[in-house]
């Protein structure tokens, strides 16, 4: 009978260890679920400040664009005017149009220039 004890005995420490064992496990388990819940946090606190940041620069942006429209509405009408104004001037009848040659690297480019200077 005593050998009988000793398997039960032994039997009971196996069951044990397998008991601590997963048991150990379990709080591992647990301990990394925790670990990722923590991540998954963090990860989703960083991206809603990279979208606050990613909304205020495309405000940023909105706000550029209107001003610079605004900008060119404003200018339209008064690049028009000035055309319209130099189209309305007459051209006097001795108007002469220069000629302008183009350089051709043959010759010094000073006496090239002097050629308009005077």
């Amino acid at each position: 009978m005593p050998m009988i004890r000793n398997r039960t005995s032994s039997t009971n420490e196996g069951e044990e260890d397998t008991f601590d064992k997963q048991s150990r496990l379990s709080v591992e388990a647990e301990q990394r679920q925790v670990e990722v819940e923590e991540r998954y946090r963090q990860a989703e606190e960083h991206h809603l400040e990279a979208m606050k940041v990613v909304e205020q620069r495309e405000d940023e942006l909105h706000l550029q664009i209107a001003m610079m429209k605004a900008a060119s509405e404003r200018l339209k009408g008064t690049t028009r005017e000035a055309v319209n104004e130099i189209d309305g001037t007459p051209i006097p009848p001795n108007f002469r149009e220069v000629v302008v040659e183009p350089f051709d690297e043959t010759q010094d480019p000073h006496v090239h220039l002097q050629a308009f200077q005077t």
